[in-house]
């Protein structure tokens, strides 16, 4: 079952919102429940309870900014894996909104069809992140989720496994043992790197930035491909392929 959390102090736009998620899974036949919240002193202390995969969350809220209770959702509650889509009318956040890993941004009036669109591409890319990536260090068995991997990285005969809570762990191996075997969102941007292309902030011709700040350079031979497998992902996100 799947459990979305709304928190907006306009109490039209929870009413639209939830309508437009309810009529989505009900047409998927996909059991679907909502809890509504209008100010986000109430969101934090009851959310952890509720347990959302999925929360809409209005920036300008009246008692505290939509920013700083995503912020206390990934920081204080340890909510990584819980996907934030921010929606606002102001598209001035969007710096400040970085460092907590928001899934996406929509900007108000919120349609039908945004919002379908939104939930399609969430739950296609659900699929994978759920998913895990196992290995095996010191004869103990290991399984990391996609969606909680930003990048991997080699030195000598190590692959290190970032997290995106900014842990790490570390095992023997290559990175060409797995690469063919990882799901479409991760791309090679060189002989030391694979990265998580759902957690890039910006990118440029020759290095990439991710969600955490860290900058990695792209290799010269592999600059081409890289552009073709972006684009990959983002018409796989879409559904076009």
């Amino acid at each position: 079952m799947h459990r979305v959390a709304i928190c907006d102090d306009e109490k039209k736009v929870c009413a639209e919102l939830e309508n437009i998620i309810s009529a989505f899974f009900q047409n998927r036949r996909e059991r679907c429940e909502i809890e509504v919240w209008y100010d986000a002193k109430s969101l934090c202390s009851q959310i952890e309870a509720f347990g959302p995969d999925v929360l809409f969350l209005d920036i300008e809220l009246p008692d505290r900014t939509g920013v700083s209770a995503g912020r206390y959702i990934r920081d204080g509650l340890k909510r990584d894996d819980m996907n934030i889509i921010f929606i606002s009318h102001n598209t001035s956040y969007a710096m400040e909104l970085f460092q907590i890993h928001p899934y996406d941004f929509l900007v108000k009036p919120l349609d039908s069809k945004t919002i379908t669109s939104t939930l399609m591409k969430l739950l296609r890319l659900e699929s994978v992140q759920k998913k895990s990536f196992c290995f095996r260090y010191n004869k103990i068995s290991y399984s990391v989720p996609y969606g909680d991997i930003l990048y991997f990285s080699s030195n000598n005969k190590t692959v290190i496994v970032h997290k995106i809570n900014g842990e790490h762990m570390d095992y023997y191996g290559k990175l060409r043992d797995f690469i063919n075997d990882l799901p479409i969102q991760f791309a090679c941007i060189g002989k030391s790197y694979i990265i998580n292309m759902n957690y890039i902030r910006a990118w440029k011709s020759d290095r990439v930035l991710l969600d955490d700040g860290v900058e990695l350079l792209i290799a010269q031979s592999r600059r081409g491909e890289f552009k073709r497998n972006l684009l990959d992902y983002k018409k796989w996100e879409n559904g076009l392929i």
